[in-house]
């Protein structure tokens, strides 16, 4: 009688272990990240025919909403580099900003469109359709550019993030197809040391347009964080496969 009483004993404390076991290692598997929830963010869907969403400033370029299509546009007259700012100015610290857009062209020749962090002392990613490229710029200098196959009927998501690194910063960009997945990694990168900027990098998030081809650069979406943007679709490291492939 006291042997089966022990090997009951036993039996219960071994459930019991591997029971434990189970919930901690339910603990370690790592969650997909929450949201990120955006410092500021354009609200176009909702504006007014002809005005320009709230809490937006034109800088160059006539700026309006098309309700109807439920797009910003800077005109294309007059050819200018079209700005417009937005959201609250970031001084000295980490940045991103997403935004969509296309270029509309019924010729040769294209449109150029991008985003920007920090003002007009910042950084710019642009891409550049004529030539089949996006770049990071600064003050109207190309900093780098790489390889980028765009066409005029596409609506591009774009996101460039300035991000601490040290005493130097990373400037990285992405370009995708809307309907697409945001790629894992930067495709252009730059890396910006702190005592060569000669202007301190203080300012609000920007859109760019320039209207070449005589017809409206439009923007459907724009958001800017401060930081790095998490994406938080992506799986947790520890679930992705081996085998899966990067973008």
């Amino acid at each position: 009688m006291r042997s089966l009483r022990t090997l009951f004993i036993l039996s219960c404390f071994c459930v019991l272990s591997l029971s434990g076991q189970d919930g901690k290692d339910q603990k370690e598997t790592p969650e997909a990240p929450e949201p990120q929830k955006p410092a500021a963010t354009l609200d176009i869907k909702n504006s007014a025919e002809g005005a320009y969403p709230g809490g937006a400033t034109p800088k160059a370029g006539k700026w309006s909403v098309d309700a109807g299509a439920k797009k910003l546009k800077v005109a294309p007259e007059p050819l200018v580099e079209g700005r417009i700012e937005f959201g609250p100015e970031i001084r000295e610290k980490g940045a991103t900003i997403q935004a969509s857009a296309r270029g509309p062209s019924s010729g040769r020749i294209q449109s150029r469109f991008g985003v920007g962090l920090y003002g007009k002392n910042g950084f710019q990613l642009r891409v550049v359709p004529a030539t089949d490229t996006i770049e990071i710029v600064r003050r109207g200098i190309v900093l780098v550019s790489e390889s980028f196959d765009s066409d005029a009927e596409t609506l591009y998501q774009m996101e460039l993030s300035v991000i601490e690194d040290g005493e130097d910063w990373l400037v990285g960009g992405r370009v995708w197809n809307a309907d697409g997945k945001r790629p894992r990694k930067v495709m252009i990168s730059h890396r910006a040391v702190t005592a060569e900027l000669l202007f301190p990098l203080a300012g609000r998030p920007v859109l760019i347009g320039t209207p070449f081809s005589g017809e409206a650069v439009q923007f459907a979406s724009a958001a800017a964080y401060y930081g790095e943007f998490v994406d938080g679709e992506e799986k947790p490291e520890k679930e992705k496969s081996e085998s899966e492939p990067e973008n």
